[in-house]
């Protein structure tokens, strides 16, 4: 808490400043007039003769990569800095390229789709990547496409080359190995306009407001938000906008592609037309919704494929298969209102639309104390997992648990038949099974349908008894053979192995 000065009265806090020695005083050193000072080399934000010398200067003192001197950040030698690295052809720094090995998959997903989704996002960043390369480093007049350029652009940045560094280090920046993030697309008048709202931030005002929203976010923003202005929609919060068919405005083909990609979420394959911005048109129609996030920004937040006339897949931010929880009721009311049909299926890629809104719906489920299933997932509460999962448990001496069958696939709907794996919850089975002791019942790790089967990659550790019979494939058994062998007390009438 804080408090007044003039409001401390209690004399234990008054101090005697009689005895404090004056300071000495030194004539010569005039007062600060900048409005932060610097220990990197750099100098205040405000003394840079631009915004983007100030921010190129922040990009090669945050990455050793350039391999630039300290020395020459500083508001008078940054320009050097810059054509060092021109002269050197050292500004157009690598990017990286997604490895399948370093990203968060669902279990369900099968490695040959995980290496031609990763195949495809990296030929869409190389695609991309080599177009803003071109733009920026030749700033022709005429594009290859033959395009001709802004001519008010073309001189923005020629006059200042430290622009080609943050456009490039903002373009670059969000492509790691470890995401399936896809450039942001090229478009001149949304590039503009986002230099020009840079040049206006008042130089005292630079260390703040350059920090956020950053340079990517105010481009990527003017991007939508110039088109949904084109819609007529850009006055408003939140709302879904329907992106046409190739089939059902073959006239418009190129436009919508290019609006798709615009407003596709920087995780989904439709921002680029090299992966599927294309493909997702040649059928049926894109629904997106967008909201204003907390700067007032565009955020695109839910996208619904059609195919055959029908609701195909639904994805959130996350692109992981799984209907975002908090808007449930928005995409619900939305589907109802609009008389769109769902596609009811289970597929190695994941759940269709009827079933991801159910497996969201499950997710929502709270118990008697408020949780919800999502939050055991999140939390790794394994017992109440089971709960949500009607699997029966009884808690064992330290920490361990009894629980009944274990069969890694949930009813979503027992009158229609529909089910889905345990998996596509987002819930890990290592997770689930780690601290179980004793099943009391079957132990069941094959399907017939090989997407149902157990996602097991060990066998659970402190299990010690199955007291009903292990079903399994053969391959399963081979690899952990001695554990199951072990908890059914090596009687192998209790052992069902199904051959394919």
């Amino acid at each position: 808490m804080l408090l007044q000065i003039n409001s401390l009265s209690n004399p234990q806090y008054i101090h005697n400043y009689n005895n404090i020695k004056p300071v000495k005083q030194y004539p010569n050193l005039m007062p600060l007039n900048t409005d932060t000072v610097t220990f990197t080399g750099m100098s205040s934000p405000s003394e840079y003769k631009t915004v983007f010398q100030y921010l190129a200067s922040k990009i090669l003192a945050g990455n050793k990569a350039y391999k630039i001197d300290g020395s020459l950040l500083s508001s008078k030698k940054i320009g050097q800095a810059i054509q060092q690295l021109i002269d050197q052809d050292r500004l157009f720094l690598p990017y990286k390229f997604t490895n399948h090995e370093k990203i968060k998959w669902k279990s369900y997903i099968p490695e040959d789709i995980r290496v031609f989704s990763v195949d495809k996002i990296n030929e869409a960043r190389v695609e991309r990547m080599k177009y803003w390369e071109e733009f920026l480093r030749y700033l022709e007049p005429i594009s290859s496409d033959g395009i001709t350029r802004d001519p008010q652009l073309l001189a923005k940045i020629q006059k200042n080359p430290s622009l080609k560094l943050v456009i490039w280090d903002a373009v670059r920046s969000e492509l790691k190995d470890s995401n399936r993030h896809i450039p942001v697309p090229f478009n001149e008048r949304a590039l503009l306009e986002t230099i020009q709202g840079f040049e206006k931030i008042d130089p005292k005002d630079r260390a703040v407001r350059c920090a956020s929203p950053s340079f990517l976010e105010m481009y990527t923003h003017r991007l939508r938000d110039n088109l949904l202005t084109e819609l007529g929609v850009s006055t408003k919060q939140e709302f879904w906008v329907r992106i046409p068919s190739i089939k059902h405005d073959p006239a418009n083909r190129a436009r919508n592609i290019e609006r798709l990609e615009i407003l596709s979420c920087k995780n989904w394959c439709t921002r680029s037309s090299v992966d599927k911005a294309e493909a997702a048109l040649q059928d049926g129609d894109f629904y997106i919704y967008l909201a204003r996030n907390k700067q007032n920004l565009w955020e695109p937040l839910v996208g619904m494929t059609t195919a055959r006339g029908k609701i195909d897949q639904i994805q959130g931010v996350e692109n992981n298969n799984i209907v975002p929880l908090n808007l449930l009721d928005e995409i619900k009311s939305y589907i109802a209102e609009k008389g769109l049909k769902c596609h009811s299926a289970i597929v190695d890629e994941g759940p269709k639309a009827s079933q991801a809104i159910m497996i969201s719906e499950k997710l929502s489920e709270t118990d008697d104390l408020k949780r919800s299933f999502a939050k055991a997932i999140k939390d790794n509460d394994d017992m109440l997992m089971f709960e949500f999962l009607g699997v029966k448990t009884k808690p064992l001496e330290g920490g361990a648990l009894e629980i009944g069958t274990y069969r890694p696939v949930y009813s979503l709907n027992p009158n229609s038949g529909i089910s889905v794996p345990y998996s596509m919850f987002g819930l890990n089975e290592d997770d689930l099974l780690a601290h179980v002791r004793v099943i009391n019942g079957d132990l069941v790790l094959n399907h017939k349908n090989k997407i149902f089967e157990s996602r097991i990659k060990k066998f659970p550790p402190e299990l010690e008894q199955v007291t009903g019979k292990i079903h399994c494939t053969a391959e399963q058994y081979e690899r952990y053979a001695a554990d199951i062998d072990r908890v059914i007390g090596n009687d192998k009438s209790k052992l069902v192995i199904h051959r394919l």
